[in-house]
């Protein structure tokens, strides 16, 4: 396994360990995510380190150069695929997140006005509307998620493609 095939399995790895329980935490209570979101970048940053850091120290081709070994025309092909897939994904989840707000949102702003009309019975005026927090929070999250996903099919993509070519 090459030094690039390592580099994308501790990446893929790196972003299912710490961000699968990040996302099962937050996608249940949105407003736990900033003391928490700021702890799973730290503890994936020290994880991508210290595996780089002992992948360069395990590597030979790295402690005779000390670099890392230049991608051949293999590699970059591989990277431009994942880019591409990635990239398709990526653009989907943003573009259907666009809508869903475009469309979605003001529809649940208005849903506030009309509980609030129906409680109160006065007439609740248009700069009274709000939507709630934890409906925006869940939408913002949902969207991150789909960064993630995207990183996860780029790494995923890349694994494949090399355990496709060291399997024949």
């Amino acid at each position: 396994m090459g030094f690039h095939e390592k580099s994308a399995w501790a990446c893929l790895l790196g972003i299912v360990l710490v961000f699968v329980p990040y996302f099962a935490v937050v996608l249940r209570f949105p407003m736990a995510f900033a003391g928490l979101f700021v702890l799973v970048v730290i503890i994936q940053v020290v994880f991508m380190v210290a595996f780089h850091v002992g992948n360069a120290i395990m590597s030979p081709s790295i402690r005779k150069t000390g670099d890392t070994p230049p991608k051949d025309e293999l590699d970059q092909l591989i990277e431009l695929r994942a880019a591409k897939i990635s990239g398709v994904i990526l653009g989907i989840v943003v573009i259907s997140w666009c809508m869903i707000a475009m469309y979605g949102v003001p529809a649940l702003g208005v849903h506030e006005i009309v509980l609030a009309n129906a409680n109160d019975g006065n007439d609740l005026p248009p700069s009274k509307f709000a939507i709630p927090i934890f409906d925006v929070l869940l939408a913002v999250h949902v969207l991150f998620a789909g960064f993630v996903i995207a990183n996860l099919v780029y790494y995923g993509t890349i694994v494949v493609s090399y355990r496709r070519l060291a399997n024949g």
